[in-house]
């Protein structure tokens, strides 16, 4: 069962259709079992702004050094860093409603994601 759900916040229609998918995974496998949710890059921006501040990082899967994200390929990110960056997103304060609810919707997410994997990956579709 590889369910995707789309989250969003400001995307308002096919432009370019460039977007992110993030998942679960454990053992170097997406956790089959746990939704995936696809983000637009409008609305992604939100949430890979606070990562790439985190680079470069140790990639999960091989040990070795990211020194950056790559927004065409996967990007195993450690549970760690996906935990400061969920504190950084609950001291944030959203501008309106809309915002909160794309907030509080993703933290929800991230933090079932970590529970059942090892990391979360973010993949791009550029």
């Amino acid at each position: 069962m590889n369910k995707t759900q789309i989250m969003k916040l400001h995307y308002a229609g096919p432009r370019r259709n460039v977007g992110f998918t993030f998942f679960a995974a454990k053992n170097g496998e997406p956790v089959a079992e746990f939704r995936r949710i696809f983000l637009y890059e409008i609305d992604a921006e939100f949430i890979l702004a606070r990562l790439r501040l985190k680079y470069p990082l140790p990639d999960p899967e091989s040990g070795e050094r990211v020194e950056s994200f790559d927004p065409c390929w996967e990007n195993p990110v450690p549970k760690a860093v996906w935990a400061a960056i969920a504190e950084e997103l609950q001291s944030i304060r959203p501008r309106d409603e809309a915002e909160a609810d794309f907030r509080n919707a993703f933290g929800q997410w991230l933090q079932e994601a970590l529970e059942v994997g090892d990391y979360v990956t973010v993949s791009g579709n550029l």
